[in-house]
């Protein structure tokens, strides 16, 4: 039955909801300023979600929802997103999969070149939030460079900044 509930929500909208995909924008910009963002670096660190897609970004159900939409959708949300170039591959692809497979495709490709360096010995390999997966996540949403540094942005995100700090001390009051 939710299968049946996300293909009717496909059906109603050409794209995923603006509000998902600007929560998703500000996922992106915390994953590429985390290292000169102290706070952003503190969100990222309460986040137990896989490629942190979940709070304090989105709530699980919006979780969910980004999750399981398909890169059309998620760059059709906005009309000044990156046109598609490969449209009809990655277009019917979840931003799930896409994750998965990109990540796991950057871990293979590093650990190859890893193990060809060190005699065949594998090493540990990390994936880096700010040059690994930020890109990902860019390139599944369609956000251009240049969408991070419109006044539009900016301003949603210190709102969104503001919104959680104001979230948080209403929060330790009660505690």
């Amino acid at each position: 039955m939710a299968q049946s509930k996300n293909t009717e929500q496909k059906d109603a909208a050409p794209g995923l909801p603006e509000d998902i995909r600007e929560q998703l924008g500000f996922l992106c910009h915390d994953l590429r300023t985390f290292t000169s963002n102290r706070a952003a670096a503190e969100r990222l660190n309460t986040s137990v979600h896989p490629h942190f897609i979940g709070p304090p970004y989105l709530t699980e159900q919006d979780a969910q929802t980004a999750l399981s939409s398909t890169l059309q959708a998620l760059r059709n949300a906005d009309s000044r997103r990156v046109p598609d170039s490969d449209a009809g591959v990655a277009g019917s692809t979840t931003l799930s999969t896409f994750l998965e497979e990109r990540t796991a495709e950057l871990i293979a490709a590093r650990e190859a070149k890893r193990s060809g360096e060190s005699g065949g010995k594998a090493r540990d390999f990390v994936l880096c939030t700010s040059h690994d997966l930020a890109p990902i996540l860019l390139e599944a949403c369609g956000f251009p460079k240049e969408y991070f540094e419109t006044r539009a942005f900016k301003d949603a995100y210190k709102r969104w900044e503001t919104g959680l700090r104001k979230a948080k001390k209403k929060g330790k009051a009660r505690a």
